[in-house]
């Protein structure tokens, strides 16, 4: 199987231009960068070790910006950090120094594998979560280069699918030397599939600090929703829309100025939704002022999650009303509000056990128990004891923390 879905990633290399201008048409690539795509640097590497992180997209990429910084104040190897998105991309550049080296992954082709593997020849090779490509983890293990997965997280759902191939998968997995995972399912669901070595270490996304948020910004955003009451669902899948539209006007008939704000899990999706919602939206990103008659407005720009959650009243965590298994909130934890989610949270049942320990988030059965709590806590929405929130997190994330380090330093250059 290793050998026919190698093949498979040779034959299709014809096909590898067009696929990438589709992306840039769609701008999901950055076209200025596309080369590394190929596995050719757009920047050098410097003499002597490098340590090599690989996160799939934004939310992996927040994960370890705090072990990053950590491990750079006592380690003075190179750090190359490989993302697949242009989010991603943009949020090292923010979060991380110059010091740091950001490029795109290269696709899973052999030749831009041999490419970029010849050109960095890293020390190390770790890997964030779950994103496994076959023939970059089998040259790396070739190429006697360490590598760790770091804060894994596999799901039952993505468990089954790997263990179809089960040889196919032991050939991979076992070629990690060590496994630190997010909770025990993740642990296990490694071990069978052939992983050596693995621990569970706790979740790397309760060390992520807030953004700074700027207070320009939060007050020009404070005016633009003067007066009105702020429900902000966030992350949301498609089926989801159409539920946060039917509890708005619920509210709305008795509430005038209560106002949703849709920020769905992927933007490019804004125009489906303005058209599907069929009410008086607003996008984000055309700037318009918000009338009487608004209900709907559309957060369709990148990071400014934060800023809206500093300003909700209520927040709604989406992919969790519908069976996508929800999304992270640990990142609304910060603000103070009660974090509200569906029944269908099962990829981070963990995260949410947590938070709920903390009464940091509700479960809501249905659409209509949202809309009975958002009405019984309408005139004062419940805020969080923020000692008693923030110490609790900050105590959770230096034990993580701290423990991923210990781990990870028996590797490290």
């Amino acid at each position: 199987m290793i050998f026919i879905y190698k093949l498979i990633t040779i034959l299709l290399y014809p096909f590898i231009p067009l696929y990438l201008r589709i992306r840039i048409l769609n701008n999901k690539e950055d076209v200025n960068r596309i080369n590394e795509r190929y596995g050719i640097a757009s920047q050098k590497k410097k003499e002597g070790e490098l340590i090599w992180f690989h996160a799939a997209s934004i939310g992996e990429s927040l994960s370890i910006i705090t072990l990053i910084k950590e491990i750079q104040k006592k380690n003075s190897s190179q750090i190359l950090v490989t993302t697949g998105t242009k989010s991603s991309a943009q949020l090292i550049k923010q979060k991380l120094n110059k010091k740091i080296t950001h490029q795109f992954i290269p696709l899973d082709n052999p030749l831009f594998i041999e490419r970029f593997l010849s050109y960095w020849r890293p020390s190390i090779g770790i890997f964030v979560e779950s994103e496994i490509w076959p023939n970059l983890i089998l040259k790396s293990k070739e190429k006697k280069i360490k590598l760790i997965i770091i804060n894994g997280r596999m799901t039952s759902k993505t468990f089954k699918r790997w263990s179809v191939f089960s040889s196919v998968s032991r050939k991979i997995f076992s070629c990690f030397d060590d496994c630190f995972t997010q909770n025990n399912d993740s642990l296990i669901h490694y071990q069978k599939l052939g992983v050596n070595k693995a621990c569970h270490t706790g979740n790397l996304k309760f060390t992520s600090s807030p953004n700074k948020i700027d207070v320009k910004a939060k007050n020009k955003i404070k005016k633009i929703f003067e007066g009105r009451k702020i429900f902000v669902a966030a992350s949301t899948h498609p089926g989801e829309e159409d539920i946060i539209l039917d509890i708005t006007k619920e509210i709305r008939s008795v509430r005038k100025e209560f106002i949703s704000v849709i920020i769905p899990r992927h933007p490019n999706r804004k125009s489906f939704i303005k058209n599907q919602v069929l009410e008086k939206v607003i996008l984000r990103s055309q700037s318009k002022k918000i009338k009487k008659d608004t209900s709907i407005y559309i957060a369709d720009t990148l990071g400014e999650l934060e800023l809206f959650y500093s300003i909700a009243d209520f927040i709604f965590i989406g992919g969790s009303f519908v069976n996508h298994g929800g999304q992270n909130p640990i990142e609304a934890s910060y603000y103070g509000k009660l974090i509200h989610h569906g029944k269908f949270i099962q990829n981070f049942t963990d995260v949410y056990s947590t938070l709920k320990k903390s009464h940091i988030t509700k479960l809501v059965k249905s659409p209509q128990e949202l809309v009975r709590h958002i009405q019984k806590n309408y005139d004062k929405p419940k805020k969080l004891s923020k000692k008693n929130r923030l110490y609790k997190l900050n105590l959770k994330s230096q034990n993580i923390l701290k423990k991923n380090i210990s781990l990870l330093n028996k590797y490290l250059p």
